[in-house]
């Protein structure tokens, strides 16, 4: 089978969209975690292992591994970056900018070629997903205004919670489409438009001034968030009232 990275026809491993070491908040005791749907038709099930699919060869694996690394190292521990907090703003500093967009560029890519139904939302296109294949391929990080990713820290009734993993969720802003999803109590917005974006993606988004914010809110002040947040909660009181 090809590689869907590199297209080279070569054993496909079982690769992660969503990189393991997010999914280490979700596991009990003996490494299991629970999926949870918003559809209240669809049962929760165990895994063992985050949600993975035959996708890339050895050594595309490999490169990505490498940007993973640094986004676990960086962003998950804070590991050689600056934060400075004003009110709900926490500006960081120091991030290597063409590290930790190829991160992001590979999360966005992987969610809109993956084939399963976790990430049924998130389809980009074919011009979007090449354009994000090659950038990937060669190591490019694209321009800060390239399929920016707007990254939120998100509460629920005050309470921020780091094993919350979403389904990929797409939602219509103006002109251009945002693919989203919580990966430990963490939103990634990635905008994904043929026209330029809108100057103030810069300053919040990864920059090449190796800068970036974070926003921490209430998911009631995302509207397509707080949707989903309602269909979750409906859906498990639903399958409980369902199994009583």
């Amino acid at each position: 089978m090809n590689c869907a990275l590199c297209q080279c026809e070569s054993p496909l491993q079982n690769s992660h969209i969503v990189p393991e070491f997010f999914y280490k908040q979700l596991y009990d005791d003996i490494h299991r975690f629970h999926v949870v749907s918003s559809d209240s038709s669809k049962s929760d099930f165990l895994k063992q292992k985050g949600v993975r699919e035959k996708l890339l060869c050895e050594n595309c694996e490999q490169k990505i591994s490498r940007w993973e690394k640094y986004a676990k190292e960086a962003f998950g521990n804070g590991l050689g970056i600056q934060i400075v907090r004003t009110g709900n703003i926490f500006r960081l500093s120091n991030l290597n900018y063409q590290t930790f967009r190829l991160f992001l560029l590979s999360l966005l890519w992987r969610m809109g070629v993956s084939k399963l139904e976790f990430f049924e939302d998130t389809r980009l296109g074919e011009k979007h997903q090449e354009i994000l294949r090659k950038a990937l391929l060669n190591g490019d990080p694209l321009e800060p205004l390239q399929y920016p990713c707007l990254i939120s820290a998100v509460q629920l009734n005050g309470e921020f919670h780091r094993a919350w993993i979403s389904q990929s969720m797409h939602n219509k802003s103006g002109n251009y489409h945002c693919h989203c999803i919580v990966i430990n109590g963490i939103l990634f917005c990635f905008f994904v438009a043929s026209h330029a974006m809108p100057a103030v993606f810069g300053e919040v988004c990864i920059n090449k001034k190796n800068e970036m914010s974070v926003y921490f809110g209430e998911v009631k002040e995302i509207p397509f968030l707080a949707e989903f947040a309602s269909n979750l909660g409906n859906a498990i009181r639903s399958r409980r009232t369902k199994q009583v």
